[in-house]
């Protein structure tokens, strides 16, 4: 009889290319559980902790510091090491005293430390805007969180900077023309730069933005660029800058 449904293993050859691992160190490794990152654009808790930033050198030395409560993502204890972590997501020891924040990079996520207060923030764009039951608007954001809050005037595309994990709104950043914006995917995956406009999309063509980069200036899918702040990032992204 066939196997319904995936396989909870993961062979590290198999694991998505954008993973920054080691291939053949050994056969399996840590697959993320279904949540609020797809697998291409997230990694299991487990391998942040032990594979990327070196705070955990053996699964069961990892398993008993994530046990005990010794792991926050985003400032809530995370005891599985398969939780997926994404963009911009904060991944915090504090027994280390340590937090690193996943930001883009042309070889995928990867993580940059973060100090002071800055653990306790995060940039979340705006997915979906519903009008719900009283006439409110709830906004659906990249990270699976969602938001009650009719001042907010947002649109798909937008960002919040949040406090984590209370979820209050500390300020907003448009998509719009003057905004700093993050190319998220791509050669360059990283770079920020001044948003010259915005196109409206069409049937046949999604919205693109204009943007001046490092590398040039360059006309990207909206969906690939992350607005981070009207003059500068409101928070480290550890990007290049125009």
């Amino acid at each position: 009889m066939g196997i319904k449904g995936g396989r909870n293993k993961l062979k590290r050859v198999a694991a998505p290319r954008t993973w920054d691992i080691s291939r053949k160190s050994d056969r399996f490794i840590y697959k993320p559980l279904p949540g609020p990152h797809p697998i291409v654009a997230s990694y299991p808790l487990g391998v942040v902790v032990r594979d990327l930033v070196g705070m955990a050198e053996t699964g069961r030395e990892l398993r008993l510091v994530m046990k005990t409560g010794k792991v926050l993502v985003d400032g809530t204890p995370r005891a599985s090491p398969s939780f997926p972590v994404g963009l911009f997501n904060v991944v915090s020891i504090p027994v280390e005293g340590a937090s690193f924040r996943l930001i883009p990079t042309p070889k995928g996520l990867s993580p940059l430390k973060v100090e002071g207060d800055e653990g306790g923030k995060k940039l979340c764009s705006v997915h979906t805007k519903t009008k719900i039951r009283g006439g409110h608007f709830q906004y659906g954001l990249h990270d699976g969180r969602s938001l009650l809050d009719d001042a907010l005037d947002l649109a798909p595309g937008d960002a919040v900077l949040l406090e984590v994990p209370s979820q209050k709104v500390l300020a907003k950043v448009k998509l719009q023309k003057g905004s700093v914006g993050l190319v998220l995917s791509g050669d360059r995956a990283g770079q920020t730069g001044k948003i010259r406009d915005v196109k409206k999309g069409t049937i046949s063509r999604e919205r693109m933005v204009k943007i001046t980069l490092p590398s040039g200036d360059a006309e990207i899918p909206s969906r690939l660029v992350f607005p981070v702040g009207a003059d500068s990032p409101l928070i480290g992204v550890g990007a290049q800058s125009a």
